[in-house]
């Protein structure tokens, strides 16, 4: 039998991806449910492993709810501390606090920023003069971009391989994700499979070739049918698929700036822009 939730006033939200992992935020977890189960406290919470809490400069975390506590740099120690301030005297422990509900800031000096994407000016074959900004290739983007692009009928076409004739899509497509590593899109304009998970070493040679390492959003500089495309590659730069976007289309187009880039269509970010006529 499970364990009865209508009796849980607490639940403890350990993460154990791979950043706490290194942590060693299992020790703390054991200490933590140890701590629960000797004070008889373990009817009444819930301790989960989370996998990422998406804090990994933190490592480790911990969400406590109710509140939305966030613990960061937890120790055996700092765990018992925190379920104990929690389940006992229902108080956060605030020198471990990382964030909680109401703050307008975090509280660390571990904090990575993130590079957003940027277009730059370059000349290529046999385009000419395209602005490019390399993009996110995590299946975290990725696959809710194939999800956008296939799933309802968009103007948009594919090319599998460069110099190659473009593939009109005209119908939905279904796109899949339930493989472990490999995202597929499948329909009556395109049956393809792309890597999109991170890999292992030893992982299958043909998987790995069709890994996408490399993903950039191009915007072509001249005047034509479709001037806009996410373009994929692997780690050795072999193109995998480009989706081209029709210059008409700027529904597509405004969401790729938006949910892709996160770029506002009206603020975009290009390097050199004053000497750049748009």
């Amino acid at each position: 039998m499970g364990k009865n939730l209508s009796k849980v006033t607490t639940t403890f939200q350990f993460c154990d991806g791979g950043s706490c992992q290194k942590a060693n935020s299992e020790i703390a977890v054991r200490e933590a449910r140890a701590y629960l189960r000797n004070q008889g406290l373990w009817d009444s919470t819930h301790t989960i492993k989370t996998r990422c809490n998406g804090r990994c400069e933190n490592a480790p975390t911990c969400i406590v709810q109710p509140g939305n506590y966030w613990y960061k740099e937890l120790t055996p120690e700092k765990a018992v501390a925190v379920v104990a301030s929690h389940v006992e005297q229902q108080q956060p422990v605030e020198d471990y606090l990382l964030y909680r509900e109401g703050w307008s800031d975090m509280v660390t000096d571990q904090e990575r920023t993130l590079a957003l994407p940027v277009f730059k000016l370059q000349t290529e074959a046999p385009h000419g003069e395209v602005l490019v900004a390399r993009a996110f290739a995590s299946d975290q983007h990725l696959y809710p971009l194939f999800q956008y692009l296939f799933t309802a009928p968009r103007p948009i076409a594919v090319q599998l391989d460069e110099g190659v004739d473009l593939l009109p899509i005209t119908e939905p497509h279904q796109v899949l994700y339930t493989d472990t590593y490999q995202a597929t899109i499948t329909g009556p304009n395109l049956d393809t499979q792309l890597t999109i998970a991170g890999i292992p070493k030893d992982i299958d040679a043909a998987i790995a070739d069709r890994k996408v390492s490399v993903a950039e959003v191009i915007w072509l500089r001249k005047s034509t049918i479709f001037t806009k495309a996410i373009r994929l590659k692997n780690k050795k730069g072999k193109h995998l698929m480009t989706c081209w976007i029709r210059e008409t289309d700027t529904t597509t187009w405004e969401h790729v700036l938006r949910i892709y880039l996160s770029m506002e269509p009206t603020a975009l970010r290009i390097q050199d822009a004053e000497s750049i006529k748009l």
